[in-house]
Order: C-alpha cells, then structure tokens, then sequence
C-alpha cells in the first residue's frame, strides 16, 4: 500500500511540475517557450534566439515582435515597458531579429498599423 501511494503522490508531483510549461508554436518554425519568471525563451529550428527574459510575443503573417526583461527579474511582467529591450522580425525577408527601443517600437507600430500587435502595453 505504501509503494502503491508513493508512486502516486511522485507521479502526480512529477505532473504538476510539468503544468506550468507551455509551448506556443509560432510562424516560420519559432517556439515560444514559457517556463515562468524570468525563464521563458524563444527557439527556431531548435536553436535558441533568446535564452531566457522574454516577457511577451506577438504576430502575424509579416512580423514577429518580441519583448525582453534583461534584469533577471523574477516577475519580468511587472517590470516598465520602457525597460524591456524590444526585436522584430520581418517573417517574409526572414531577416535575422534586430533589436529596437520602445520608441522606435512605437512609431514601427503606428506606420506599418500594427496596433493589434503592440507589446508596449
């Protein structure tokens, strides 16, 4: 009886660590990778762009915008939007992810009409 519920209750522990990982599948073969805090990560072809920070990534057929939290913090959601470093990638060219500021990020958004993909929010 005692090793019927320890394989439980290690069964059921071993699953719960694992509920809190999501993947979400993005365009041109990106992963969105979200392990919590500041260990979310961003991959391609199994290779890793971002390491780990990234707060938040949006898209459409043409582009990909991503958001970094480069301090570590442990709840990269809360920090100021102004402080994350921002990419875009352009999915048509497959250009390489070039890093950009908020500003700029900004009048990105408001030229091209990208409001519904505005991580500065």
């Amino acid at each position: 009886m005692k090793k019927t519920l320890f394989i439980s209750m290690t069964q059921l522990l071993l699953y719960s660590c694992n509920m809190s990982d999501s993947v979400e599948e993005l365009p041109q073969g990106y992963k969105a990778i979200y392990e919590g805090g500041n260990q979310n990560r961003l991959i391609k072809n199994n290779k890793l762009f971002i390491d780990s920070g990234m707060v938040d990534v949006k898209y459409n057929d043409t582009y990909l915008l991503i958001s970094v939290d480069t301090t570590y913090s442990m709840k990269p959601n809360s920090i100021d939007k102004r402080k994350l470093k921002y990419f875009i990638q352009d999915l048509k060219q497959d250009t390489i992810l070039r890093g950009i500021s908020y500003q700029r990020l900004q009048h990105i958004i408001e030229k091209e009409a990208l409001s519904d993909l505005d991580i500065t929010q």
